[in-house]
């Protein structure tokens, strides 16, 4: 069957009558050959009249393909005028041919001729076709013709910029080729002229995103764009497919634009809401770090412009920067607070560090995690000496004098109900074994107290899991052969003479093998220590389900952080090993829960202290030991008959209620011992506050869900808008709390239909104080040329989104409605 043959069926199904005109008389063996069912072939020729009578006379139900070759004849002279009228015509030229596969009207076929070119391929039509709609006018199509040239998804303006500046970005001239090639340059470019006001005798996409950017950043003359070039940009920052393109010309035009010189001179305040230059985040983070550096901002406001860019585009590759600004400033903040706090004993000293004083520490850590994951990058190091010398000196130093003269005073180290670790056991897991539940302990090798503090974040940021914190003052010296003895069942403890090695109850626990036959001779109850490597290879729903059945209760070992720390070669990145121990104990919670556990206890051997830079000669005691030395640490001696030294603080095995005739010597405050070979930034088995409190983390699996979200609200005021400018109120409705966790929302204003009519914000709801004002956000929304002109008078909606996790999706979270009544007026805003 011929295209023409398969064409005119397709027309016969709609008309009865169809006429064919063939001026050349090209196709007449064609007309000759049909072979159409039901419909009967008639030739013009000079028998117009009787065609007339037959069609409309004789027989006004069946199907005619009535054929006529030549000139066509005029209006006046054409007998048949009235039927080609009220019926269909049928076209065999070229372009006519397109219009029919295309299943266009006759009257574009002016339209085909202007940009024959492009409708010369096949694909081209194809792609068209199915973008094509019932009512679309000649510009309706054209403008869907860019979509096929430009390959875009969607059909507007905006992305064809955005594919037209990637070409250009990757050196391709293919697109400008074609839009000349089609006969779709002017068109296009008046598209531009006519929605951005951009006028140029020579167009291009480069010298038209000059002008773009110009117009949109605040240090540089406006170019006099309208207001859609700051939604161009906007809209395209958020197209994931087009980003690279972006931030490959975002470089581009800030060296073209002389950006850096604009910035030099300019306050934050003055740039704290722009985000198409990377440029403008290094100025921000310079002038932050200066005024942290030199401790004349405040951490209210430090914080607040931190909050302000959290939300900008280039944030996630300035993340690190920021965060290390806020812990930095937080630190600091914290150390001017409590640098002269004094204890009156060991009892207050280490419930006071529970309560505010580990989050010096805990910011301390997060800054060095922080500036190390950026490779320790220059433009941090001044805020790096200057958090290493407060830290150090007006902390660490300071805080710990203080806590030795408790020390100093102290007749024993105690052992208190519920706070002792030596009492651990007893007051913490017998009471849940002894009601017939079964008790996971995991024991974290050095999880510090202020490490807990964190993982308890993460604890009760997950659903259905519930924690709470709570604190233990570790045996002395706080070592890991005393301290993972005193976490098991025993009644007494002791050291092995001339070692450092641990009995209980004169049962040997060395490694997993010892600590077992510990755990083995429990009487009452079924338990077992397992390393948590070997857990975690469990299967929980079989063998996982079989080996816990067995037990009242499973200690867990592991030992990550100790091993980084304690490792003179690995010292440096303890801190990362905290941030990956973090992780894997979330993930052997939720294995536990897999298999059917739901009491569960996190804590710690001992804690430690660490601090990044070298350290001064100053910090090493120098101790002239006497006596017989059974084991030299940085942080502690043990042996008999002891000489007591002026910078250590001496104990005798019973002032630390554990068992046989040996002295222990301990570095006062911070201080470390000089031993050959040992590392010295990370240390533990002294006295201080952060090698003794430790975390006691209790968590529970519910059944229940125990987390939601912040709800956001928008203050609406009115529900009209009258300018191009929509100023709108956010408000978080409730606190951040553990279990009302945050929000992150994106918003901008649509049409009915779907259509971007502004820029969108997006902003991370998570303030965990202040008062319902002080949750108030405010952006103003920037509406597009459209909305006073093509949607005047209309309904849109601000639409609210929430992403979908684990995706670069957004969903659907509120909408509010509001009709657009814009004054004819505010079309000059631009001018």
């Amino acid at each position: 069957m011929s295209q023409i043959e398969e064409s005119l069926r397709k027309h016969f199904e709609k008309h009865r009558i169809i006429f064919w005109y063939d001026e050349k008389e090209e196709l007449k063996d064609q007309f000759s050959e049909l072979n159409l069912s039901g419909v009967e072939r008639l030739e013009v020729h000079n028998n117009e009249f009787y065609i007339k009578h037959k069609v409309s006379r004789e027989d006004t139900q069946g199907q005619y393909l009535i054929y006529r070759s030549g000139i066509r004849p005029t209006y006046v002279d054409n007998w048949l005028q009235d039927l080609e009228l009220a019926h269909f015509e049928f076209h065999t030229n070229q372009e006519a041919t397109y219009l029919q596969e295309l299943g266009l009207e006759y009257g574009f076929k002016d339209l085909v001729t202007e940009h024959l070119e492009f409708f010369k391929s096949k694909e081209r039509r194809q792609k068209l076709k199915a973008l094509l709609g019932k009512e679309d006018t000649h510009r309706d199509i054209r403008f869907k013709m860019l979509t096929v040239l430009f390959n875009t998804n969607t059909i507007s303006l905006t992305s064809f910029v955005q594919a037209h500046a990637t070409a250009f970005q990757d050196g391709s001239e293919r697109l400008d080729k074609e839009l000349e090639r089609y006969n779709l340059n002017s068109y296009y470019w008046g598209l531009i002229s006519e929605n951005f006001k951009y006028y140029n005798e020579a167009p291009g996409i480069y010298d038209f995103l000059l002008e773009v950017f110009s117009n949109v950043f605040s240090l540089t003359k406006s170019t006099g764009l309208t207001k859609d070039a700051s939604l161009l940009l906007s809209v395209w920052k958020d197209t994931i497919s087009y980003q690279e393109a972006f931030q490959q010309l975002s470089a581009r035009i800030e060296e073209d634009l002389n950006i850096k010189s604009l910035l030099e001179e300019a306050n934050v305040e003055d740039i704290l809401e722009d985000d198409l230059f990377r440029l403008v985040d290094f100025k921000i983070i310079h002038d932050l770090i200066h005024l942290v550096v030199s401790e004349s901002i405040g951490a209210d406001k430090a914080n607040q412009i931190i909050k302000r860019r959290e939300n900008k585009y280039w944030h996630r590759e300035f993340k690190d920067f920021y965060a290390a600004i806020s812990h930095a400033m937080e630190m600091i903040s914290l150390i001017r607070k409590y640098a002269d706090v004094s204890f009156t004993s060991i009892e207050e000293g280490a419930k006071r560090y529970s309560q505010d004083l580990h989050l010096v520490d805990f910011n301390y850590r997060k800054f060095i995690w922080h500036y190390r994951s950026k490779n320790q990058n220059k433009v941090l190091e001044p805020l790096f000496e200057k958090v290493e010398k407060v830290y150090s000196n007006d902390w660490l130093l300071q805080l710990n004098n203080n806590w030795q003269s408790v020390l100093d005073a102290a007749p024993e180290w105690p052992s208190i109900p519920l706070l002792s670790q030596r009492r651990f056991f007893k007051d913490h897991v017998e009471p849940v074994v002894s009601k017939g539940q079964r008790q996971f302990v995991i024991v974290s090798d050095a999880l510090r107290y202020e490490c807990g503090y964190e993982y308890l974040q993460k604890v009760n940021a997950e659903n259905r899991y519930e924690g709470e914190l709570q604190y233990m003052l570790t045996a002395l010296p706080s070592y890991t052969q005393l301290g993972m003895a005193a976490l098991l069942p025993h009644k007494s403890l002791s050291v092995v003479e001339g070692s450092d090695k641990v009995s209980v109850d004169e049962v040997p626990c060395q490694g997993l093998q010892g600590r077992n036959k510990v755990l083995d001779a429990l009487e009452g109850y079924s338990a077992v220590g397992i390393q948590a490597e070997d857990f975690m290879k469990l299967n929980s729903s079989t063998e996982g389900r079989a080996f816990v059945k067995q037990y009242d209760v499973i200690y867990i070992f592991h030992n990550q952080i100790d091993k980084t720390g304690d490792d003179k070669t690995t010292e440096d990145k303890v801190f990362e090993a905290v941030e990956r121990e973090l992780t894997f104990l979330m993930e052997v919670i939720k294995r536990i829960a897999n298999m059917n556990g739901t009491s569960m206890i996190i804590t710690s051997d001992h804690g430690f202290i660490y601090q990044h830079a070298a350290l001064d000669e100053t910090d090493f005691s120098e101790i002239q030991v006497e006596g017989d030395v059974w084991k030299e640490n940085r942080r502690f001696i043990l042996g008999r008959n002891l000489k007591v030294n002026a910078s250590t603080r001496h104990f005798t095995a019973g002032e630390l209620n554990l068992d046989g005739d040996f002295d222990v010597l301990i570095p006062k405050s911070i201080n470390r011992h000089r031993v050959k070979g040992a590392g010295s930034r990370f240390v533990h088995g002294g006295a201080s506050l952060q090698e003794v409190v430790i975390p006691l983390v209790k968590v529970t699996k519910k059944r229940q869900d125990t987390l939601k979200q912040v709800g956001v609200d928008v203050i609406q005021q009115s529900n009209k808008i009258t300018t191009n400018i929509l100023s709108v109120s956010f408000l978080q409705t409730e606190l951040a709390t553990d279990s009302i966790q945050p929000r992150a929302i994106r918003a901008a204003i649509y049409s009915n239909g779907g259509e971007l009519l502004s820029d969108q914000f997006s902003f991370n709801f998570d303030l965990g104080e202040g008062s319902e004002r002080q949750r108030e956000v405010k952006h103003r929304f920037q509406l597009s040329s459209k909305a006073s002109g093509q949607y005047k008078n209309q309904t849109v909606k601000l639409v609210l989104e929430e992403p979908v996790e684990g995706s670069s999706k957004w969903r659907f979270y509120k909408e509010y409605m509001y009709t657009l009544n814009i004054s004819f007026s505010n079309d000059f805003d631009d001018f």
